[in-house]
């Protein structure tokens, strides 16, 4: 890395002679590898590299040149991204998996909006998308510094801002799906989306799936599903009918891996709804055959971890087993197990919720662990014979993602 930037920097700095008039010998280097450096400087710094020429400007849009720069990103520790915000602004923070030091930080305005709060998705790519009941998805890349214009509003939302008292008792008309047709529901419950990237075509996907209340209103149709594509920008509705009776737990935020969005289904029915990204199509799934039968939804974790999709029970004893699954061979490995009751203490005394693996540092081998709505962050060192729990962070932030640095947007 620092032979990469000694050599930008004299770059730069031979650019800007070679502007001022001043005679000046060239840097011959082969484009193919001067690719290859340039891929592996910082954001920003390649940011800047597109004043050389409009060259390397075409070039770094190009979206061969995000993947390869992507796919080292990925080859390396993800940062942690920080998310903060007020009644007015928003703040992310890009700090370093290993020492929690600041790197990089950005501050934006926001729409004012009393007594909403604010969710955040996973990031993808980069690209990380932050939103309220009744505002506008913002779609954003921190490390660019680069927004896309606010989303249209989703019909879900829609709806909320026209009808905004949650324990109204009167039916309004609902929106129309492909289904069958307009209907009429008093509520829709709040959920958090799923943001994703089809595999096939590239393209990034904001997946909305919704509860509908209450229940008793119609007996087979309990979800709407609002899908919209940012290369179509627009919302549209796909079926549900896969789902029939399913549900979805309100509070959680679906897990991106593998080209496909999960779900927790919560009852005492063990189950997983799977949402494809590219062929839009749900279905519903059993759980893996290491999950108790009769595990309640808000003792099963999902997340994805270094790329994998982790599942994790909440066990009566309050220890919490950790998989994740190998899609080259097709099956499920353990993990690690934490003892909640050792963690409890820089989460409140609480031992009843499942924590939510951030990271896994590979440099250290130590795995980072959140639990929702709770400020500190704690660290597991993953050697099988150890139980050491540290506190890895401690400070004030609305969210914790785990995030890779990307050049995505440049080219929108």
């Amino acid at each position: 890395m620092m032979a990469s930037m000694e050599i930008y920097q004299r770059i730069v700095r031979e650019t800007k002679r070679r502007r001022k008039g001043r005679r000046e010998w060239k840097v011959e280097i082969p484009n193919d590898v001067m690719e290859e450096i340039v891929m592996r400087l910082p954001v920003r710094s390649i940011m800047r590299f597109q004043a050389v020429s409009k060259h390397w400007e075409s070039m770094i849009k190009t979206r061969d040149f995000g993947a390869r720069h992507m796919a080292h990103q990925r080859s390396k520790d993800p940062k942690l991204m920080l998310v903060s915000y007020g009644l007015s602004h928003i703040r992310f923070e890009q700090r370093d998996l290993e020492t929690t030091s600041l790197e990089e930080s950005l501050r934006l305005k926001t729409e004012k909006i009393e007594g909403a709060a604010m969710a955040i998705s996973e990031c993808c790519d980069g690209l990380v998308c932050y939103y309220r009941l009744t505002q506008a998805v913002e779609v954003v890349n921190p490390a660019t510094e680069t927004s896309l214009v606010s989303l249209p509003l989703a019909k879900f939302q829609q709806l909320h801002k026209d009808h905004p008292d949650r324990d109204m008792e009167q039916e309004i008309e609902a929106i129309t799906d492909e289904d069958d047709g307009p209907d009429l529901v008093p509520f829709i419950s709040f959920t958090r989306f799923g943001f994703g990237k089809d595999s096939i075509t590239g393209r990034y996907k904001i997946v909305w799936l919704y509860n509908i209340y209450p229940a008793t209103l119609n007996k087979k149709k309990k979800t709407r599903c609002e899908v919209f594509d940012l290369e179509e920008w627009r919302w549209r509705f796909v079926t549900t009918r896969p789902l029939d009776h399913h549900q979805i737990l309100s509070d959680q935020r679906p897990s991106f891996a593998n080209g496909s969005l999960y779900w927790g289904y919560p009852s005492t029915q063990t189950k997983l709804i799977v949402f494809d990204i590219h062929t839009e199509m749900f279905q519903v799934t059993s759980t893996p055959p290491f999950i108790s039968p009769d595990a309640s939804g808000d003792k099963i974790g999902l997340c994805n971890l270094d790329g994998r999709l982790c599942i994790s029970e909440l066990k009566g004893d309050c220890t919490q087993e950790f998989w994740w699954r190998v899609e080259e061979c097709d099956k499920w490995e353990p993990i690690f197990s934490v003892n909640l009751i050792s963690t409890s203490s820089w989460f409140g005394g609480i031992a009843s919720q499942p924590l939510t693996p951030l990271a896994i540092s590979r440099d250290n081998n130590k795995v980072v662990l959140s639990l929702t709505y709770h400020e500190n962050l704690v660290d597991f060192d993953l050697d099988p014979d150890s139980t050491v729990y540290h506190l890895y962070y401690s400070g004030y932030y609305g969210f914790a993602v785990p995030y890779f640095p990307s050049l995505s947007l440049v080219d929108f």
